[in-house]
């Protein structure tokens, strides 16, 4: 349910905080005191159009915030699964706008675009006033509506999803064997000359990179050479004078000649003569290499050339060696399955033949429980409606086909049709259906199918626009009948309605230092009793009062009953 609402320097409200109840919640207050900021508050908050001419005058911004708390169990999941957000029993909306144009949404903290806000709220809530926001125009949720009231239809669309998961598995194989005999033989040829390019290239596991390696030695052929000859030269006797293995030599003999006196100094000189054949191997090793190292401009070339050509196949094949084997190991099965899977495929066909067959059927089933559904649903908010004072609506569905040869949702495409007139048949719903009607449309339909359907929260604007009397108190009545098992919220002008609520709300408009405000109260006692007043157009007096405190106490009465 929606448990607060917050709304910063939106039109005359500069703060306000609204907190409500888990079932009906009336706001009220007289004509252009704001309350149709509440819901252009709401409708902004839910992902509606945003509008910088609602920002306070004189601010930079305006910011809503919507709390909803004790999440069912199917609002979580689709908040899991759909939008990927984790949620417990609450989930936090906020929006921001500037005057810029700049929208900043977020969902429990995390920064996401518009459009998932709106999907979130699809599950949420229902905004009756914006059309943008009614679930009930919505052909796909007409026809969720019509799947959840026939209670029949989930064994059907579980088989129908199962058999449509096993056809594309089928698709994918027979695709990898193919596909018809010219698509066939086309994927015969290509993988073919890829198995022949690849294997007469005869590129060794580790070769790229040896043969890289080798390329950079020889491009650096001049600082190698030097530092081969500056090694040599420094360990060997050169024309600069002794290197360090004469020079070790010489220590080794000055220490081996005192050796006979202290065998420390022998064996020191031991340590020395270790160290002058160590040195004498490293610098044959140095003089080897220094000798070999000459620069080989054929070689250097087949390397540069040898290396492309490697590149080129990697980044073809897979990106580097173990690619291009994965790649080279893969369309060898295919190839070996295209040139042996004639029998495969046509195994395959005949079970996809089979199986779409029992997909039609599954679909033709689904068709039938639908319109037997459909007629039952329409005939049941029919019926309620004649208790809300539409005693000529007629309310039907059109049934149509999907393009698609199958889907997951069967192959129906619905429409909701209305007629409020004697006299003229019924049209599709969002194209003929009036504001007030609308109120009553979704009253009724909310009444019938308000236990299957996962909206929480329904708000209605203006519920009650044109009616009164006797009708007034039965919408009042359904409203509490509707509040047993969903949050309503409701702008509304008739004392009725505004009796019987679990929360009354009211907006009123100040003007403070100069500037006009909008301030909410939650009413309570006298000042309820007074507002019932208001509206019923008695006075404020000990009579009005009386006269109040009575409707409150009839709306108790049958809210208990």
């Amino acid at each position: 349910m929606l448990q607060t609402l917050n709304l910063t320097n939106v039109a005359v409200i500069e703060k306000a905080t609204l907190e409500f109840d888990e079932k009906l919640n009336v706001i009220s207050g007289e004509t252009g005191a704001g309350k149709s900021i509440m819901l252009d508050a709401l409708s902004f908050v839910f992902g509606g159009r945003a509008d910088r001419s609602l920002i306070r005058s004189g601010e930079s911004k305006m910011k809503v915030e919507a709390v909803f708390s004790s999440l069912t169990e199917n609002q979580k999941a689709f908040v899991k699964t759909e939008l990927e957000i984790d949620a417990e029993d609450e989930l936090f909306l906020s929006r921001e706008l500037d005057l810029s144009g700049k929208n900043t949404c977020k969902i429990n903290g995390e920064l996401v675009p518009v459009n998932m806000v709106k999907k979130a709220c699809q599950m949420l809530v229902d905004i009756h006033g914006q059309s943008e926001h009614l679930a009930i125009l919505n052909n796909d949720y007409q026809l969720q509506i019509i799947d959840l009231f026939s209670k029949k239809a989930d064994k059907v669309l579980a088989d129908l999803h199962a058999k449509i998961d096993t056809l594309k598995q089928i698709d994918s194989e027979i695709k990898s064997l193919g596909g018809s005999e010219s698509e066939k033989q086309n994927l015969i040829d290509l993988y073919t000359y890829q198995i022949n390019e690849i294997e007469n290239a005869k590129i060794g596991e580790n070769e790229a990179e040896s043969l890289s390696q080798e390329k950079r030695e020889m491009q650096q052929f001049e600082r190698v050479n030097e530092a081969l000859k500056t090694a040599y030269e420094s360990n060997a006797k050169s024309s600069f004078g002794d290197g360090a293995l004469e020079k070790l030599y010489t220590a080794q003999k000055a220490l081996q000649n005192i050796g006979e006196l202290n065998e420390n100094y022998h064996n020191l000189a031991e340590r020395i003569n270790s160290l002058c054949l160590e040195l004498e191997d490293i610098n044959d090793t140095i003089h080897t290499a220094l000798n070999s190292n000459v620069f080989d401009e054929e070689r250097f070339n087949f390397l540069d050339q040898r290396l492309d050509y490697i590149k080129a196949l990697f980044r073809k094949y897979g990106g580097d060696y173990a690619g291009l084997k994965n790649y080279y190991d893969d369309i060898s099965k295919k190839l070996d399955n295209l040139i042996n899977g004639a029998e495969k495929y046509k195994e395959l066909s005949a079970k996809k033949e089979a199986l779409l067959n029992q997909i039609f059927t599954l679909q033709d089933k689904l068709t039938e429980i639908r319109q037997k559904s459909a007629e039952e649903l329409t005939k049941r908010i029919g019926a309620e409606l004649k208790f809300l004072g539409m005693p000529n609506a007629k309310m039907s569905v059109q049934f149509g086909k999907i393009p698609e040869q199958y889907s997951y949702s069967g192959a129906d495409r619905v429409e909701f049709m209305f007629s409020a007139n004697l006299g003229f048949e019924p049209r599709p719903l969002n194209k003929v259906v009036s504001g007030g009607e609308m109120s009553r449309v979704m009253l009724a339909y909310k009444i019938v199918v308000g236990e299957v359907d996962n909206i929480s929260t329904i708000l209605f604007d203006e519920v009650d626009s044109g009616l009164s009397g006797a009708i007034a108190t039965t919408v009042a009545q359904y409203l509490a009948r509707l509040s047993g098992n969903k949050q309503i919220i409701a702008i509304s002008h008739l004392p009725q309605i505004c009796a019987m609520a679990d929360r009354n709300i009211k907006v009123e408009k100040f003007t403070q230092n100069g500037t006009t405000h909008t301030r909410t109260t939650l009413l309570e006692g006298e000042d309820l009793y007074k507002e019932i007043a208001r509206l019923m157009g008695a006075g404020a007096n000990e009579k009005g009062l009386q006269v109040s405190a009575d409707l409150k106490n009839a709306s108790n009465e049958y809210k208990r009953i």
